[in-house]
């Protein structure tokens, strides 16, 4: 193929995802999505490492993905695994494959950049294909930078504009000519197996979306039944993983997972009755759609953020019936019964899910899918809006411009805050040298800049991140979850768990680690106990220290048996005792 016509086809893919043609609404938004562009990606860059909970833990995962060539891996020993098609797959292959060219905190940068470019293109793009204004897609902005996202849920976060896209392309495909429909039908078949890849969950709401698509947008029976068979790979594929799995590690049988799910549920209600658990679970929809900061300015930006989109759908609706009685509106295939059913799913998932399903490793659940109530009432603003012209034209993304400034503009201070908390676990870890293994005992957990449980757990796992080297390793605690590409050997299994650090010592792993991110331990106490001879300090920076083994250090022995209790008539003796940190 020629380089001018493989250009010609990336420019006009690049036009179609916006819609037909550069009209007067694509260029408004276009202009405005290029001055919000920098507010959302300068965040990234004020702070060396992101905010995430369980991002730590996945980047240190792809670390030992990409280490599988190596004819010594230090992940050999204590771990197996393979990149493998399932979710979860998506953001481990982009990890890795970068990996080669850079750092894996800079891969992750990069991946989250266009994720945040693309959650107002994905969404401009299902407008646009609903016949509907793009504008109103910039409110994405805010929304990229979620709950998931800062809870270091970072696939659950990327398959949201992979969402967007396919049920974009599911209206184009319904609405296709007769020539283009088998070239689209393979274009929405390779999303609906991209966003398996992405994330089950939104899987499955992707599924539920396309079908409720395909029934409801008004196009011919048989074009319905083509679009509807647009999901049938991805869920071939899915049913060829559960055939695989069955004979190795079964899953969990559906009633099980439905009794499960229905016993938390209950347990969630905590006597209050459905109506008003419902009642409090939509007040909190701010609280959650963007959670991240302590000051929750997030919570303000999400009330405006919503109020806007009420505005947008009265002012589409005023403009739809105004237009309506001068017939000037075109006809087009009916979507908005389509589009009301996505936001209802959306809704009935943050309303019905429960909060934990501990037993199938999955936390904070049903909260995760407030992001995608907003989102998918975006979708819902009349195609009314989008007819605005001359000065009324200008005014409609004002609205939308000023909240998403405003958050822009917090995003980067608070990010910056966040660089200062952690400035001290960077500087230690600098002093680090690469090509050790390494372990965290984070006593203190908590953020005073981020609204996230245990913020800081994670951290010393940026080690093989940050400090990349052929030797640089760290334990692996969500090695043989369900669609983790990783298990743990039995050797594996004992290395310590993070959220536990009074189980980290030299004595218990002699030969594993080299280095020991402690943060505040209890005062007076060695986090070591009588292993602290072992150790000396490397680098201490604020409320971080880092430890390293001592060159030759052994084991120190066993201590003797205890002696049997003294008789009643002998003279009772007094032992040390051992004391256990904490």
């Amino acid at each position: 193929m020629a380089l001018t016509e493989l250009k010609t086809r990336v420019w006009r893919w690049l036009v179609d995802g916006l819609g037909a043609g550069l009209d007067a609404d694509a260029k408004v938004f276009g202009v405005c999505f290029l001055i919000l562009l920098p507010f959302y990606w300068a965040p990234l860059f004020v702070t060396e490492i992101l905010p995430g909970l369980d991002l730590p833990f996945h980047l240190a995962i792809a670390d030992m993905l990409g280490k599988r060539g190596l004819l010594v891996s230090p992940y050999a020993a204590f771990y197996e695994g393979s990149p493998r098609v399932a979710p979860y797959a998506a953001h481990y292959l982009m990890l890795v494959a970068l990996g080669k060219v850079m750092s894996l905190l800079a891969a992750h940068k990069l991946i989250v950049a266009l994720y945040v470019a693309a959650m107002p293109l994905s969404t401009a793009s299902l407008l646009a294909a609903c016949g509907r204004s793009r504008v109103p897609a910039l409110l994405a902005f805010p929304l990229a930078y979620n709950l998931t996202l800062h809870y270091g849920f970072v696939s659950f976060a990327l398959s949201l504009p992979v969402l967007l896209l396919l049920l974009a392309q599911v209206v184009r495909h319904l609405c296709s000519s007769p020539a283009q429909v088998w070239r689209s039908w393979r274009w929405t078949a390779a999303l609906a197996l991209f966003l398996f890849l992405c994330h089950l969950q939104n899987f499955f709401y992707g599924v539920g979306a396309v079908l409720g698509f395909a029934l409801l947008v008004s196009v011919p029976w048989r074009r319905r039944l083509l679009g509807a068979s647009t999901v049938l790979p991805a869920l071939a594929v899915l049913a060829y993983r559960q055939f695989l799995s069955a004979s190795a590690a079964p899953r969990p049988p559906f009633a099980y997972v439905w009794a499960l799910v229905k016993r938390h549920r209950l347990g969630d209600l905590g006597g209050r009755t459905f109506l008003g658990d419902f009642a409090e679970r939509l007040s909190a929809i701010p609280v959650h759609a963007m959670r991240g900061f302590a000051d929750q300015v997030d919570v303000r930006a999400c009330k405006a953020l919503l109020l806007v989109i009420a505005a947008y759908v009265v002012a589409g609706l005023v403009a739809w019936a105004a237009l309506a009685k001068q017939k000037s509106l075109r006809p087009q295939p009916r979507v908005w019964p389509a589009i009301l059913a996505a936001f209802v799913g959306a809704l009935a998932a943050y309303l019905l899910l429960p909060h934990h399903l501990n037993e199938l490793s999955l936390t904070t659940f049903f909260p995760r899918f407030a992001v995608l109530v907003p989102l998918m009432a975006i979708a819902l603003v009349p195609a009314g809006l989008g007819r605005a012209r001359g000065v009324l034209g200008l005014v409609v993304p004002l609205p939308a411009m000023v909240v998403c400034a405003f958050y822009g503009w917090q995003l980067i201070v608070h990010y910056r805050l966040y660089a200062r908390e952690t400035a001290d676990f960077v500087e230690v870890m600098h002093k680090t040298p690469p090509g050790g293994k390494a372990v965290g005992l984070v006593f203190d957990r908590g953020s005073h800049v981020m609204r996230v449980e245990s913020a800081l757990l994670g951290l010393p796992y940026f080690y093989v991140a940050a400090r990349s080297a052929p030797g640089s390793m760290t334990p692996l605690p969500y090695c043989g979850m369900h669609d983790i590409p990783c298990t743990a050997k039995p050797a594996g299994a004992v290395l310590p768990n993070p959220w536990s650090p009074m189980d980290v010592s030299v004595g218990k792993n002699p030969p594993v680690f080299d280095y020991f991110f402690v943060r505040s331990p209890p005062r007076g106490a060695n986090p070591f106990g009588p292993y602290g001879g072992s150790v000396d300090v490397l680098a201490q920076s604020g409320t971080w220290i880092v430890y390293r083994k001592k060159a030759g250090a052994g084991v120190p022995a066993p201590a003797p048996p205890a002696p049997p209790p003294p008789s009643k008539s002998a003279p009772r003796r007094s032992f040390p005792l051992s004391i256990k940190a904490p």
